[in-house]
């Protein structure tokens, strides 16, 4: 099984650099360009399903990429970005100078830590190995599968498929609409390439 693996459009939220998690935000005129962009290369690699996040940024996305393969995208919250908790739609300095320390520690080790009733990498990891693990046993004879997701959520399933310590998460860069390609096949999983945005230079 091919998987690829796509972060919803840009949102009014990126723009503003806030840390949306659960929090809804719209894609922005630049973020339904992208989506589009993404579901023009899409289409020339035959896909057989769509997967999405319930959260609307990445279920709109996976819209504009479905009308380009003729599919309907099925949402689920397993896809969803990692939960912020009490940091949510707050800028990074917002979150700094009313948390201090917290934040230092988090960024040190965000796979044991989290925000204020928010979720650790951990469990957003779990979430997308579930999701894995549930298409895996659908699609045994493989299949190409597109889920759109978000920054954190491919971040933290690329991480464990590449075996990385945990202070390398922040080096995998995952940018609005871009494409990352899993492969799945006899039980192992590789990563064909990630973070890919050239389809995002075409007019």
């Amino acid at each position: 099984m091919d998987l690829y693996l796509v972060r919803h459009g840009e949102t009014e939220s990126n723009i503003q650099k806030r840390y949306q998690g659960w929090t809804e935000s719209p894609l922005s005129e630049d973020g339904l360009c992208q989506a589009e962009k993404a579901g023009r290369v899409l289409s020339e690699k035959q896909i057989d399903a769509i997967y999405c996040s319930d959260l609307r940024r990445a279920s709109h996305t996976a819209e504009i990429i479905g009308l380009h393969n003729s599919l309907k995208p099925e949402a689920t919250p397993l896809l969803r970005e990692i939960n912020f908790g009490q940091w949510e739609g707050l800028t990074f300095k917002e979150i700094e100078a009313s948390w201090g320390n917290m934040v230092s520690r988090w960024l040190d080790d965000p796979f044991k830590k989290s925000a204020p009733e928010g979720e650790t990498l951990l469990e957003v990891g779990e979430r997308m190995r579930q999701f894995v693990n549930r298409l895996v046993e659908q699609y045994p004879d493989g299949r190409r599968i597109v889920a759109v997701s978000h920054g954190g959520s491919i971040r933290a399933l690329l991480h464990n498929i590449l075996g990385l310590d945990s202070k390398s998460f922040w080096d995998i860069s995952i940018e609005n609409a871009s494409i990352s390609l899993v492969r799945y096949l006899n039980g192992e999983s590789r990563v064909i390439y990630y973070n890919r945005t050239d389809h995002l230079e075409s007019e």
